[in-house]
């Protein structure tokens, strides 16, 4: 590490020494519970902090007040976000002035606006998390980090300000052009302190695609670690990725109204996602029923928030997918995350099809973009932007074999798939089920 990247990390400690340690004392607690998982005592602190929530919410929330008589967190019920929207000011504590809160808002994958309000001491805990997780990838306060997601009009305005001290390069998802990625390869190469990378996986796909059509070699830029968020990690970024860069990409699933709930295991050939059982209460239930379900059975990713007093987030559905398993210790992991309900395909006879089913589409040539759609219950649409046609008698007896033999299939060429008002694009898209 530079002298720079050592001057960046004295000050942002020195910073949180004069608030009281907040962070430090965070990022030690997240270790501690997360990297002993069967310690009695860290077992009955994680208790005690989901205890602690469940009385905070029916003493001091109109919405939880009359759970008051609850015996545990099987007595709540569960909350989505048109739930939290329409009822905002009856999930705000009474404990805590708006003021002295930070609004988070999010666009959302359906593009409608949705807010929560956090205490400090749950940014603080969000800092913790980010600061964690960060260091298990690689990477390590200081560092320059290459920051590729949608950034708002004004981040230019504040790029001295804030991103100077804290070493962020933001790199918009607007501006991957092939000029564009050119030049920013230019400024990688040209630059070898150490630095990682964070952002969404179709913008390092639009990257890689770049480097694959002008045969580039590995690019020497000394990247430390790579984090992909919001989106899915494929075959083709995770392996084109390390080829150009280095470094294995690791996925991880957050979202903005909470935060980080569980990380990718580095450890190469360990397909599972830690949870972040310091901060979160993960639970998995059926699709229909608020009921959990067996381990290694698919359903609805369920979250309660341990740690966000200002608004307490009990048992809510993120409106992803996924599948909780356990280790040979009984300790529970994430061994399958599969992005949104209504993101999930169907084949003919209404049985959900595994996620990365479209990756299937890369055999047939090289593509800018592809996407997958439902639009009725036999109805299917493969949009793909490339330059040339390709084997549709091949692609279509295939498709059929996953979707069902009565399925009806368009294979539409378009020029271009759009991003989502959040900057990321679907590959996989339901627009049928998102109506029933």
């Amino acid at each position: 590490m530079n002298l720079s990247q050592v001057f960046r990390r004295k000050i942002f400690w020195f910073f949180d020494i004069l608030k009281g340690n907040d962070i430090k004392n965070h990022f030690k607690d997240i270790k501690e519970l997360i990297e002993n998982p069967n310690s009695q005592s860290v077992q009955a602190k994680k208790d005690e902090y989901l205890q602690k929530i469940l009385q905070h919410a029916v003493s001091t929330t109109w919405f939880y007040q009359k759970y008051s008589g609850y015996s545990s967190i099987l007595d709540f019920p569960v909350i989505n976000k048109n739930i939290i929207r329409d009822n905002f000011e009856e999930f705000k504590s009474s404990k805590y002035k708006t003021k002295n809160c930070v609004l988070v808002s999010t666009s959302g994958s359906t593009g409608a606006p949705f807010s929560i309000l956090q205490n400090m001491s749950k940014r603080c805990r969000n800092t913790g998390d980010n600061l964690y997780f960060s260091y298990k990838s690689g990477y390590e306060i200081g560092q320059k980090l290459i920051y590729v997601k949608i950034w708002p009009d004004n981040y230019k305005h504040n790029f001295m300000s804030r991103f100077w001290w804290q070493n962020i390069y933001p790199k918009s998802v607007f501006n991957l052009s092939n000029k564009e990625i050119e030049e920013f390869i230019k400024e990688l190469k040209s630059n070898t302190v150490r630095k990682s990378f964070l952002g969404y996986t179709s913008a390092f796909t639009t990257i890689c695609q770049y480097l694959d059509k002008i045969e580039a070699d590995p690019i020497k830029t000394n990247v430390q670690s790579i984090i992909t968020m919001s989106e899915g990690l494929n075959d083709y970024v995770r392996n084109r990725m390390e080829k150009y860069f280095g470094v294995s990409p690791i996925s991880r699933y957050s979202n903005n109204e909470n935060g980080i709930l569980a990380q990718e295991d580095n450890r190469r050939g360990c397909s599972k996602f830690i949870i972040n059982s310091a901060s979160y209460f993960i639970e998995v239930f059926d699709f229909y029923k608020d009921v959990p379900v067996s381990p290694g059975e698919r359903g609805r990713i369920i979250v309660t928030d341990l740690h966000n007093y200002a608004m307490p987030i009990i048992r809510y559905d993120t409106g992803d997918i996924g599948v909780i398993s356990l280790d040979k210790n009984n300790i529970s992991y994430l061994s399958s995350i599969e992005g949104r309900k209504l993101d999930l395909i169907y084949d003919t006879k209404g049985e959900i099809i595994p996620s990365h089913v479209s990756y299937k589409l890369c055999k047939y040539g090289d593509y800018k973009q592809f996407q997958l759609v439902q639009y009725g219950e036999k109805n299917y649409k493969i949009r793909l932007n490339t330059d040339n046609k390709v084997n549709e008698a091949e692609m279509l007896t295939e498709f059929k074999g996953y979707l069902g033999i009565d399925a009806n299939i368009d294979i539409l060429y378009v020029d271009e798939i759009p991003l989502l008002s959040s900057g990321k694009r679907r590959e996989v898209m339901n627009t049928y089920h998102s109506q029933i």
